[in-house]
C-alpha cells in the first residue's frame, strides 16, 4: 500500500468520526436547542456514537496493518 493511500485511509476514518461527534451533538439537543436532560436518551446515543467510533478506529488499526505487512514484505 502506497503511504499517500494510508494516508487517505486515515483522513476517511477521521472524518467519519468528526462527522459522527458533530451529529451526537445535535442529538443530545432537541429542536428547540436545549439540551437533552433524560439519561437513557443520552445512554443510548452514546451507545451508537461508540459503535460507529469503534468502526473507524478498526479501520485505522487494518489499514496500519496492511501497511506494515506489505512494508516488510518489500524488505
Amino acid at each position: 500500500m502506497e503511504t499517500s493511500k494510508l494516508s487517505q485511509l486515515f483522513h476517511l476514518a477521521c472524518a467519519r468520526i468528526h462527522e459522527v461527534i458533530d451529529d451526537l451533538y445535535e442529538t443530545l439537543h432537541n429542536e428547540e436547542g436545549i439540551p437533552i436532560g433524560n439519561r437513557d436518551q443520552v445512554e443510548e446515543a452514546l451507545g451508537e456514537v461508540k459503535t460507529e467510533i469503534y468502526h473507524e478506529l478498526d479501520l485505522i488499526k487494518s489499514s496500519v496493518d496492511e501497511y506494515d505487512s506489505e512494508s516488510e514484505e518489500v524488505q
